[in-house]
């Protein structure tokens, strides 16, 4: 089974559109917020395997194999 693919964009948008309607924050607020959130679901996503720093929608899930060709990750590292 496949990790769906990180999209950044999306992600942005639904934070930013959650803290300016819900929570009544200004749009530069939400912005930084926002911003800040990306950064993190990135670093998160991303194997700490050395030799491959490929996102996690790169690796099988349950056999945590990186499907880059070339790539020597055996095992996502988190």
């Amino acid at each position: 089974m496949l990790e769906k693919q990180f999209n950044p964009e999306m992600l942005y948008n639904r934070v930013v559109h959650f803290y300016i309607d819900k929570k009544g924050f200004s749009k530069d607020k939400a912005n930084e917020i926002a911003q800040t959130v990306v950064q993190k679901e990135a670093i998160r996503r991303i194997c700490k395997n050395e030799k491959c720093k490929h996102f996690s929608h790169d690796h099988i899930r349950n056999a945590e194999t990186c499907l880059v060709d070339n790539c020597e990750c055996n095992e996502f590292t988190k």
